[in-house]
């Protein structure tokens, strides 16, 4: 009996298909699997009782993944689509259903020495297959001594809990227990992180373990009634990716681990990072220009990260290529220098600086860290004068509002040795105006994300009254905030083709 099988697959990676694979190899079935640009087929030929069976099987056994769409049998296959040839590649993704099942009764006597250790509140260094990670049970004391070493994480050693201490959506669930293990960024219930004992501000990125090493660490963890850990990455090959979603279709912000190395079917060569990705195209805007094929066609491009000093907006057109229109600037990180911007604009601005020194005197004393630049710097500068740690905590407080609509922030160009540069000086006094006024920094947060969407479409739109533009592509792990990125979809996409990448990172 012959059938075709067709899966949707967003990745040209292999690790899903090799799943598969071992399955054709155990139940000895005529499977042939042909691998395409987005989708791979099972060719099938055999009879129809083994076909059902082995579907069965399938079924219970094949582990959930960000990149798997749908799949559906299909009546023939399609001549036009060109077949491509298996890389052999292997990435570094969780173990299969089957193995995992394997470990339960492993012995986990191992790990009490370890779990003693925790127990005494101490940092313990844990060898994994991607390199060693610094675990510890949750504590303000630990999570500050981790975050000296790398960003914080939670690992859940037991997921029946997980509700009780986090808000899981269905999708968010789907996602941390894929077989590619990425970190999720989710919310902590009412009061369950109110010593910050996780987390400095309420929401942490988690993840479940995915490897034979923290499978049974975790075993051992739960068997002992412990669900969560804290850790840091102290020396790993590779970053674990961190996962979103967006009208139900997955986002990688960042990371490595479970996409590369990866053969890029455009390139005809090997990528093993998102780094050397980047790098040797062009940076990240002129990649993913490249790669959704529209380098031929009128594109504006927006990157706006936290991570660069390059946050820029680009018009990408088919005779002049990628050409920027705005930048990001790059500020002095203190908070003297920044004020005396401010106040030099105007009189209003000098006596509004004035009037937020004899209100809030002691903002003026503190310093902003030194080794940033870009949106970071100017939202740690802002966020401080607010009274708040830092950027993470001003997107946080962004994030839990809850608000459908906020203030309008001033969003304004300064034109600057023939450049076009976003005015931090007006957003911050405009921030401040309302600050005075005693506005909540929750609406504040929220105010600064949504009018930076409407910066996004006012620009768009002047740019398309000259150049007709067709795409508008999203980049940079800005858009892991939801309401920037919702927002400005919402505005554009009824106008333009809205474009993020599916297959690659948002980001570095």
């Amino acid at each position: 009996m012959q059938m075709y099988y067709k899966i949707n697959f967003a990745s040209t990676n292999e690790y899903y298909i090799n799943i598969i694979n071992e399955q054709i190899k155990q139940k000895n079935i005529n499977i042939k699997i042909r691998k395409y640009d987005k989708f791979f087929i099972l060719d099938i030929n055999d009879d129809e009782e083994r076909i059902t069976t082995f579907f069965q099987n399938l079924e219970k056994s094949l582990p959930l993944s960000i990149y798997l769409k749908d799949a559906q049998f299909i009546e023939e296959l399609d001549k036009d689509k060109e077949e491509i040839e298996f890389d052999n590649l292997k990435q570094n993704v969780s173990l299969p259903n089957n193995k995992i099942i394997e470990l339960i009764n492993t012995d986990l006597s191992i790990y009490d020495e370890l779990i003693q250790k925790l127990n005494n509140k101490e940092i313990i260094e844990f060898k994994t297959l991607n390199g060693i990670k610094k675990f510890a049970l949750p504590n303000k004391e630990n999570r500050e001594l981790l975050e000296k070493e790398n960003e914080v994480n939670l690992f859940i050693a037991n997921t029946n809990n997980l509700t009780s201490l986090l808000e899981v959506s269905t999708k968010d669930m789907y996602n941390l227990c894929s077989v590619e293990r990425p970190l999720i960024k989710l919310k902590f219930n009412f009061l369950q992180n109110k010593e910050q004992q996780y987390s400095d501000i309420s929401f942490i990125n988690a993840k479940l373990p995915d490897d034979e090493q923290t499978f049974k660490f975790a075993m051992a963890l739960k068997n002992k009634g412990i669900d969560f850990l804290i850790y840091s990455d102290f020396y790993v090959k590779q970053k674990d990716i961190k996962v979103s979603y967006f009208k139900d279709e997955n986002i990688v912000i960042s990371g490595d681990k479970a996409i590369f190395p990866t053969y890029d079917i455009q390139d005809k060569k090997v990528y093993n990072s998102s780094k050397e990705l980047y790098d040797e195209n062009g940076g990240v805007l002129k990649t993913i220009i490249k790669k959704e094929n529209k380098r031929t066609e009128n594109s504006l491009g927006v990157y706006f990260s936290y991570n660069s000093s390059e946050s820029k907006i680009s018009l990408n057109t088919p005779t002049k290529g990628l050409k920027d229109i705005i930048y990001v600037p790059n500020i002095e990180n203190s908070i003297s220098s920044c004020m005396e911007d401010i106040a030099s604009i105007d009189e209003n601005t000098a006596r509004l600086v004035d009037n937020y020194k004899k209100k809030f005197p002691q903002y003026f004393e503190k310093e902003l860290p030194s080794n940033t630049n870009g949106f970071v710097s100017i939202l740690n500068f802002v966020a401080i004068m607010l009274g708040m740690k830092d950027y993470k905590e001003f997107e946080s407080y962004a994030l839990l509002s809850n608000l459908k609509s906020g203030l309008q922030v001033d969003m304004k160009i300064e034109k600057l040795n023939g450049k076009n540069f976003l005015d931090y000086r007006k957003i911050a006094h405009s921030i401040f105006s309302y600050k005075i006024a005693d506005v909540e920094n929750s609406l504040l947060a929220y105010s600064f994300y949504e009018s930076l969407s409407e910066f996004i479409k006012t620009a768009v739109e002047e740019v398309n009254r000259d150049i007709k533009v067709r795409n508008i592509i999203f980049c940079g792990n800005m858009f892991s905030n939801s309401i920037l990125l919702q927002k400005a979809e919402k505005e554009l996409s009824k106008e333009f083709n809205f474009i993020l990448s599916k297959k690659y990172t948002l980001d570095y």
